[in-house]
């Protein structure tokens, strides 16, 4: 796993999975990509709300919940080149 400094670069495309599963070990999954480039954690946390709205108020309790992220595309800022 990498990690960068806030700021360093943004990421697009990402790909987020949502994983329910039930107090009856029932489960259920579902997804949503994001084509446009994310600059903080609020923004993926905004999807993720998205995703758990359409799952709220729950028909059984909810023994695990769990995020995953895929598909992610670093969006570097170019970088500068030097006339010699």
């Amino acid at each position: 796993m990498r990690y960068y400094h806030p700021g360093s670069i943004s990421i697009s495309r990402v790909n987020q999975t949502l994983n329910v599963k039930y107090a009856d070990f029932t489960q259920i999954t579902t997804s949503k990509t994001v084509p446009t480039v994310l600059l903080a954690i609020a923004d993926l946390e905004e999807v993720v709300d998205l995703l758990l709205v359409q799952l709220f108020p729950p028909r059984n309790g909810i023994r695990l919940l769990g995020v995953s992220l895929s598909s992610l595309e670093e969006r570097r800022p170019p970088q500068l080149r030097l006339a010699l």
